[in-house]
């Protein structure tokens, strides 16, 4: 297209992509065509969350998620959206809670059991110190000589004499260890006490 006549004309001025950047008035001299990235037609409105974009003969609407980050539904790698359109497929904007979960059509789900969670729960438990675990012991309502007396009740020698230089010479402890599985029972406390003691050692 060539001007017939010099004239001042309003252009509309796109980028590389196409999307829109603006308007300026423009001298449009007489045989010489437009000036690059730029069009006659009047863009669409302004829409929230759409982006006006020139596919070479119309404006058209499209989505505008740039800079949104996102998740892969694969991998649950995280990325910034650097493109103009929907959202592509095998990405969501749903952060997923945990690196355990999958993808399900439209949401991400555990499927781990309730015991699997929980084994993975205490596995996260930090070390406690030994102070941190006698106190604990201590605001629990148990002597160090009780527990002592009850360990020497087991009947399995390498089992009672594990389960001693655990309690007495260990200077920190696991919540997995099975030394503590051993010291639950001899307590006659269940798991979720012991987690429960756990927790409350961790503030000592």
């Amino acid at each position: 297209m060539f001007a017939e006549e010099t004239k001042i004309v309003r252009l509309y001025s796109f980028d590389s992509l196409g999307i829109y950047c603006g308007n300026f008035d423009y001298k449009w001299e007489v045989g010489t065509g437009l000036a690059a990235n730029s069009t006659l037609v009047v863009p669409l409105e302004f829409q929230e969350g759409f982006v006006r974009v020139w596919n070479g003969e119309a404006w058209q609407q499209k989505e505008d998620h740039r800079e949104k980050t996102v998740y892969s539904t694969l991998d649950q790698t995280e990325s910034k959206v650097d493109y103009v359109g929907k959202i592509k497929d095998e990405f969501t904007e749903l952060k997923p809670n945990s690196h355990f979960e999958v993808w399900n059509d439209n949401d991400w789900l555990d499927l781990r059991t309730e015991e699997e969670k929980l084994a993975y729960k205490r596995s996260q438990y930090p070390k406690l110190t030994r102070y941190q675990f006698m106190r604990g012991l201590i605001e629990m309502g148990f002597k160090s000589l009780d527990i002592e007396a009850q360990i020497l009740l087991i009947e399995d020698e390498f089992t009672r004499e594990l389960t001693m230089i655990g309690f007495k010479d260990a200077t920190n402890f696991v919540r997995t260890d099975p030394s503590i599985d051993v010291m639950r029972d001899l307590l006659g406390k269940t798991d979720e006490e012991i987690d429960e003691f756990w927790e409350l050692s961790m503030t000592f």
